[in-house]
């Protein structure tokens, strides 16, 4: 009876060493993998940490090649303030230039820089003496506006939409077109610029009267090549130059070389041009009326009344204006009254 019972207590303590052999297998192959886990991992993060490592290095280098080239937020303020000041500077350049060339453009003239400068109540000298005719039918009248200059000047006397004769001032740095304005135009003149007794604004070129005829030569036929259709010339100023025989016996020879005719804007009472015309057998052509010697439309259109009048009793006249405002305004404004004599340029008179 009593060997049973041991069979049965030697059967479980086999059972439990292998419980505790497999407990001990178990724990041992755990150990062994994280053994071999972790050592794979440390692996792992060591090439992770040399990639990174690398990459860090290149981003740096790159960092260092570009860093000039990369603008910070600093440098990009910086440019625009420079773009901004750079166009201010473009923008302050433009406006001086065109205060400059507003400054240099003449302003609207008026007679007295012609005869008296310096004196706005002086009265035009006389015009010359002329028969008067018996019949008015057929007056001519020839309207010279002087200084013509600028675009503008033509496009104003156009708009006044009758014949007129323009008389173009030299080119020069304060109107350089004058000459280029003037192509097209058959009927226009040169307003040759002769010393005066006293006017300070005169122009770049103008010639005295101690020119020699060589010098006076060489200026008439330079104007000729810039006014290659031009017949006529009138004085611009010349109050000394056409009040001195010697210069302007000067002047006349040169011009009828070169088939051009005087005409006299008549800036001083003592002209000696109807004098050295006779001697040197030319024909005297003179201003008989100054249109704008005084400002304000109503004292230009009694100045027009009197131009009609004038070619009407001695057959033909000329008169004299500038391209003023009130000189335009007044010309528009008296077409009835001129539609009496007939406009005509200088070589119908």
């Amino acid at each position: 009876m009593n060997k049973r019972p041991r069979s049965n207590h030697i059967f479980s303590i086999q059972k439990i060493g292998w419980v505790i052999v497999a407990l001990l297998l178990f724990c041992i192959a755990l150990l062994i993998g994280y053994v071999l886990g972790y050592t794979h991992a440390e692996g792992e993060l060591a090439k992770e940490k040399a990639q990174t490592e690398q990459l860090a290095e290149q981003i740096k280098q790159i960092a260092a090649i570009d860093e000039s080239h990369i603008p910070t937020a600093e440098s990009k303020d910086a440019t625009q303030e420079r773009e901004i000041k750079r166009l201010k500077q473009e923008l302050e350049e433009m406006l001086q230039k065109e205060r400059a060339e507003k400054k240099m453009e003449r302003e609207p003239v008026n007679p007295h820089h012609e005869y008296a400068p310096k004196n706005e109540k002086a009265l035009p000298p006389p015009p010359p003496k002329r028969a008067i005719v018996s019949d008015a039918k057929g007056a001519k009248l020839v309207i010279i506006i002087d200084d013509v200059s600028y675009a503008h000047d033509v496009k104003s006397l156009q708009s006044i939409g009758i014949p007129l004769v323009m008389s173009f001032l030299p080119p020069s740095s304060r109107h350089p077109e004058s000459a280029k304005l003037a192509q097209g135009y058959k009927h226009s003149m040169v307003h040759l610029p002769l010393e005066a007794l006293d006017f300070s604004d005169e122009e770049a070129v103008t010639l005295r009267v101690n020119d020699s005829e060589e010098t006076i030569a060489k200026r008439i036929a330079a104007l000729k090549q810039l006014y290659p259709n031009v017949r006529y010339m009138n004085n611009h100023t010349g109050s000394k130059f056409t009040a001195d025989a010697d210069a302007m016996e000067r002047l006349i020879k040169v011009m009828n070389k070169e088939g051009l005719i005087f005409v006299d804007s008549r800036t001083t009472g003592k002209t000696k041009v109807p004098d050295v015309s006779r001697k040197l057998g030319v024909r005297y052509i003179g201003r008989d009326v100054f249109l704008d010697h005084k400002d304000g439309v109503s004292n230009i259109k009694k100045q027009i009344q009197e131009a009609v009048a004038v070619a009407k009793r001695h057959g033909s006249a000329i008169a004299i204006g500038h391209p003023r405002p009130d000189t335009i305004k007044a010309l528009r404004e008296s077409k009835a009254l001129l539609g009496e004599v007939q406009l005509v340029g200088i070589e119908q008179i």
